[in-house]
């Protein structure tokens, strides 16, 4: 894959193009194959790196494939960190690869959504899905390479009765290395830059990386194109401006950076209220168990085993894959604690409970552009991951756990039994939770009402034609799982739609 860095547009650099498509993760990267593949000159533009910069380190990672440096932070009634990524292959270089469908409950109830419109009910995009996964190599995580703290989840859920297991991720060369959330090292994740984005190339797509657009232009009462900083990829310092003439513009920078460059680029007021409104998150917490054999939590596949259940709706528990340093912090292990305590390290294993949230969010940008996020949790929600703990502690006991313990203040120590460890829950306000969030979506969502919706259920903003977005901005509801599968599969969708009414 060749891809144009930062030197390809020092100075004053222009191109012309029948489609930008802004972003190169999930959503991006399917969109541009299907325009190209059309015979359409494509050219997306990515703010980050034009190549993985990959090491088995979170600073490193941050700096180089996290937008704004794995610095942002949702303030509402509990500070929550959210994570995005950037880079030629967007969020689809940090992720676990974990690859759910939207439940078949979900996406027919956008049919209701969106005015009975049914261009996304399960039925019709259930093709799609098993398109996109032959492309991606979706398969279910091998035992060979799972390692033992998802072993203890799939035991788990086995002795219980409940279903789940190893989960389906897009990782057809995984080696169970522990460490996708920092980049794969050895090229087994199936990310965009390794299928859609050299598909599309193979079409004449051209990429340009190392640029953050700051202007959609507007002409003649039409999108027509993009413009911003080309800077330098170590020192970010900007060496250059790129243009691009397009007849049609694509935003998929993702549930954050496309309401904060809608609103950085003075577009929101003329999109409607809707922009950057109703930002779902799916937040979380996790429980650890302590065994008494070494299980590593940091070798195997990262986050290779999940369950659900029937009594609980809504809520979606992973195994969670942290290094030695992260756990320690998670612990709330710090000098000489955390010195006595890495002995016992290796012992531990752990779980992360995502919920589908009721709670919303906004997203708006700072005058400089950085994201302006804040949060609201629902009662309800909180209700619920409390739940979810309870739950999560009775399969890691059934699995092979003899204590377990969790990130909330208040609740000190191991515990013993599942009871013990919700009974000291039941009290904690939303306040006391270490909480997590890297899915964020539905912030320019779609609909039929320009009041309460940014696009119409083809993509294009009510209030800029020329203008369509391809991501998880998009959703019109939480999504309840992992979303780089489904913004795949819509983006896709959107963009033969396109192809079918433009010709």
């Amino acid at each position: 894959m060749t891809v144009r860095d930062y030197s390809a547009a020092l100075g004053e650099t222009s191109l012309e193009a029948d489609v930008v498509v802004v972003g190169t993760g999930p959503g991006g990267a399917s969109i541009a194959r299907v325009l190209a593949e059309s015979g359409r000159r494509v050219v997306l533009v990515e703010e980050g790196p034009a190549r993985p910069n990959f090491r088995p380190n979170a600073a490193h990672t941050n700096r180089f494939h996290m937008q704004e440096g794995g610095g942002m932070v949702a303030r509402g009634n509990k500070l929550m960190p959210i994570a995005a990524g950037r880079g030629v292959g967007g969020g689809s270089l940090v992720n676990s690869a974990i690859c759910f469908r939207v439940p078949d409950s979900v996406a027919d109830g956008w049919v209701d959504t969106l005015g009975g419109d049914d261009r996304f009910s399960a039925s019709r995009l259930r093709p799609i899905f098993e398109e996109i996964e032959a492309i991606i190599g979706v398969a279910e995580t091998p035992e060979a390479v799972a390692g033992e703290n998802n072993m203890i989840v799939v035991r788990g859920v086995k002795k219980l009765g409940l279903p789940g297991g190893l989960v389906r991720r897009n990782t057809p060369a995984c080696a169970g290395c522990g460490i996708c959330n920092f980049g794969c090292p050895i090229g087994g994740k199936a990310s965009m830059d390794r299928n859609l984005i050299p598909m599309a190339q193979a079409n004449g797509a051209i990429v340009q990386a190392d640029t953050k657009i700051d202007t959609i232009t507007v002409r003649g009462g039409r999108a027509a194109g993009v413009s911003g900083e080309v800077r330098h990829p170590i020192s970010r310092e900007p060496v250059g401006r790129l243009t691009v003439v397009a007849d049609r513009v694509v935003i998929a920078c993702g549930g954050i950076g496309t309401p904060r460059l809608l609103h950085h680029a003075g577009l929101a007021d003329r999109l409607g209220p809707a922009v950057g409104r109703g930002l779902h998150v799916h937040p979380g917490s996790a429980v650890m168990g302590k065994c008494d054999y070494e299980v590593r939590m940091w070798t195997g596949a990262t986050q290779g085993a999940y369950f659900e259940h029937p009594d609980h709706p809504g809520f979606l528990p992973h195994t969670m894959s942290l290094p030695p340093g992260a756990l320690l912090m998670m612990m709330s292990r710090a000098g000489k604690e955390a010195k006595a305590a890495l002995k016992e390290v290796p012992y531990y294993c752990g779980c992360l409970v995502m919920i589908s949230d009721k709670g919303e969010g906004t997203v708006g940008a700072t005058r400089q552009g950085r994201a302006k996020i804040s949060y609201t949790f629902a009662d309800g929600d909180i209700a619920r991951i409390k739940a979810g703990m309870y739950e999560v502690a009775k399969v890691l006991f059934a699995g092979g756990a003899r204590q377990v313990t969790a990130p909330v203040y208040g609740c000190t120590g191991l515990y013993d039994t599942p009871e013990a460890l919700a009974a000291d829950l039941a009290d904690r306000s939303i306040a006391d939770f270490i909480m997590y969030a890297s899915h964020p979506m539905a912030s320019c969502r779609m609909g039929s009402d320009p009041a309460q919706s940014v696009v119409n259920p083809s993509g294009e903003a009510h209030g800029l034609p020329g203008l369509t977005l391809a991501d998880s901005s998009i959703f019109p509801t939480s999504l309840g799982v992992n979303p780089q599968l489904t913004t795949m599969v819509l983006a896709t969708a959107i963009g033969r739609d396109l192809v079918r009414s433009e010709g």
